[in-house]
């Protein structure tokens, strides 16, 4: 399969892997452990209080934005993919930039999906820190590594950082199993990326300088 061909079929497994494997691992991050749409009730004094929750289907609108952003992001990586541009490097590092998108949005909902419940409801806690903060500060190692990678002008070293940033983005969901579904999609980018590198010669030959002499002049 040629370089190109690769590069769509990794970006379409990454997405179809999101939406079927990563779903519902989502819908438990979501509900179970930021409670997301969940009031928070105590019976007395010396009840600790526990969570109400909706039930599945009030969750159907955070699954329709979140894929609905995702599928977004993918329909961008596969321009770029099908591009056809002049400078050979160029493609594998704009989809590694992309895929910092779908991190970048798992981030913010999930920041979001907690900000936004009313304090009462959950007095003295913070539902962020315990589940997110971990695989939080894995993400931003991956996207750190993923920028460096893209610094680097040599298309072999750039496809190990690549391939780096796709081990902490595996390692990320071993943490936070709720985060396939972004993880899913930046690395079914970043595979992308890596595909495309082999269309890239390893090193860069100096374009050639033609010199003219004058004729002697006798």
């Amino acid at each position: 399969m040629s370089p190109r061909g690769s590069a769509i079929l990794s970006l379409s497994v990454g997405f179809v892997a999101s939406v079927f494997a990563g779903s519902g691992s989502l819908l438990n991050l979501v509900r179970e452990d930021l409670h997301f749409q969940c009031g928070f009730h105590q019976m007395g004094s010396d009840d600790p209080g526990s969570f109400y929750c909706a039930d599945g289907i009030s969750y159907i609108g955070v699954g329709v934005a979140t894929y609905g952003v995702y599928g977004l992001i993918l329909l961008i990586a596969l321009g770029v993919a099908m591009a056809d541009l002049k400078w050979s490097g160029m493609q594998s590092r704009l989809l590694a930039g992309i895929s910092i998108l779908p991190i970048a949005m798992f981030s913010w909902s999930t920041w979001y999906a907690t900000s936004a419940r009313p304090v009462d409801q959950a007095p003295g806690a913070n539902y962020w820190v315990q589940p997110l903060l971990p695989v939080t500060a894995v993400f931003v190692t991956a996207v750190l590594v993923i920028l460096a990678a893209g610094l680097v002008s040599r298309p072999r070293l750039r496809t190990a950082g690549f391939r780096v940033a796709m081990a902490l983005l595996v390692a990320a969901v071993l943490v936070q199993p709720g985060s396939l579904s972004a993880a899913a999609v930046a690395l079914g980018i970043l595979a992308a990326a890596a595909c495309l590198e082999r269309r890239v010669p390893d090193e860069v030959e100096p374009p050639t300088v033609t010199s003219a002499r004058k004729p002697l002049v006798t």
